[in-house]
C-alpha cells in the first residue's frame, strides 16, 4: 500500500518590517527605500508629498524668520484627498495664524479649553471647520479622523508603517456612529496604548494614559502640543503638532504614513515622498537608512516640479497622471 506523502501545511508570509515613511522638522524627508534627505521648498508654497490613483498627500512649508539658519522651515499644512470608490473625503490640518503662537482659546467654563494647540490648530473635515479635539467618523464607514492635545511624552517619535491587511483595516473602521465631539474616551485610549512603543517616552506616557483612561478627560486636555490620526480604508497617517518656543516662535507639523492597503502600496506612486518608492513596488523592508541629497532622489531638479496650487490640487509635473 502506498504510503501517503504528507502535504506541507502552508505558513502565512510575515510582512517584512518597513522603514518610517514622513516627513519631520525642517523638513527632514524619510523615503520609502531608506532614504533620508531635505526638502526645502518655498516658503508659503504647496507641494506634492505622495500623489497615487487613491490619494494625494500635499505639503505646505513655511520659513520662520526668527528660527536658526537651516533650522527654519517647516510644515505647516497638510492637505490629503482620500478616494474611496466613488466617493472622495478631503481633509485640511494646517496652522491659524504662521505668524504668531499665542492665539489661545477660551476658558473651562465656556467649553471650548479643548482647542487643538492651544487655539493655534484646525482642522478641515469635507469642508466642516474644527477646532476643538473631536472623534469623527466618515458617513460612509471608510474612517474616521481622531484629534486631541497630549504632551511631550507621548508624542510619536520617527518610527515605521505597515502594510495593513485589507480585512484588519475595515474591522478597525466598524461604524459607530457620526461625528462625535469629547466621547469615545476609553476606545481612543485603547489605541493610543497600543501605539506605546512609537512614543518618545513610553513609560512615563503609560502614566499620563492610566490618568486620562480613570478620568475620562482625553478630549478635554489642553496644551500646545496635538494629534491628529487619520484612519481609512485606503491609507492611515498619524500627524504630531508642536510649538517651538525656545529657540524662537514657529510652527511644525510632523506627518508619518503608519498604513496603507496592500492595493493602494502597489499602485504608481508619485511626488517628494511618493518617487522615493522604486519601480519594483518596493515599499520598505530590510533597507538601512541612508543620508542623500535630493538630487540623488528625485526625479526633478528643480523644486517647482512638485509645486501644487492648493492643499487639494495634483496637477504638478510630478504628480500621478492616470
Amino acid at each position: 500500500v502506498p504510503v501517503p506523502v504528507p502535504v506541507p501545511v502552508p505558513v502565512p508570509a510575515t510582512p517584512a518590517p518597513v522603514v518610517p515613511v514622513g516627513a519631520n522638522g525642517d523638513p527632514i524627508i524619510m523615503g520609502l527605500s531608506g532614504q533620508i534627505f531635505k526638502f526645502d521648498g518655498r516658503s508659503g508654497a504647496w507641494y506634492s508629498a505622495i500623489s497615487t490613483e487613491s490619494f494625494q498627500w500635499n505639503m505646505k512649508l513655511q520659513r520662520f524668520e526668527s528660527c536658526p539658519d537651516h533650522s527654519d522651515n517647516f510644515i505647516t499644512g497638510t492637505g490629503l484627498t482620500i478616494y474611496n470608490g466613488n466617493t472622495k473625503h478631503e481633509i485640511i490640518v494646517s496652522v491659524v495664524n504662521e505668524h504668531h503662537t499665542d492665539i489661545g482659546c477660551g476658558s473651562v467654563g465656556t467649553n471650548d479649553y479643548s482647542c487643538l494647540g492651544a487655539g493655534s490648530l484646525e482642522l478641515t473635515i469635507d469642508g466642516h471647520k474644527i477646532v476643538q479635539s473631536i472623534d469623527h467618523f466618515f458617513e460612509d464607514g471608510s474612517g474616521r479622523v481622531i484629534a486631541f492635545n497630549t504632551v511631550a511624552k507621548c508624542s510619536r517619535r520617527w518610527f515605521d508603517f505597515d502594510v495593513t491587511p485589507a480585512e484588519e483595516i475595515k474591522a478597525n473602521l466598524a461604524v459607530r456612529g457620526r461625528r462625535r465631539l469629547m466621547g469615545s474616551n476609553a476606545d481612543i485610549v485603547d489605541m493610543l496604548e497600543e501605539t506605546k512603543a512609537t512614543m518618545v517616552d513610553r513609560e512615563a506616557c503609560s502614566g499620563w494614559l492610566k490618568a486620562r483612561r480613570q478620568n475620562g478627560d482625553l478630549f478635554k486636555q489642553t496644551g500646545t502640543w496635538s494629534t491628529i490620526i487619520v484612519k481609512t480604508d485606503t491609507v492611515s497617517f498619524h500627524i504630531e503638532y508642536k510649538q517651538e518656543q525656545e529657540r524662537c516662535s514657529a510652527h511644525s507639523l510632523d506627518m508619518w504614513v503608519s498604513s496603507v492597503n496592500p492595493d493602494v502600496a502597489a499602485e504608481q506612486w508619485e511626488g517628494v515622498i511618493g518617487e522615493t518608492k522604486s519601480s519594483a513596488g518596493h515599499t520598505g523592508g530590510a533597507v538601512e537608512h541612508v543620508h542623500m541629497s535630493r538630487n540623488d532622489v528625485l526625479k526633478f531638479g528643480d523644486d517647482e516640479a512638485y509645486e501644487v496650487n492648493s492643499p487639494f490640487a495634483s496637477d504638478c509635473k510630478s504628480c500621478f497622471h492616470a
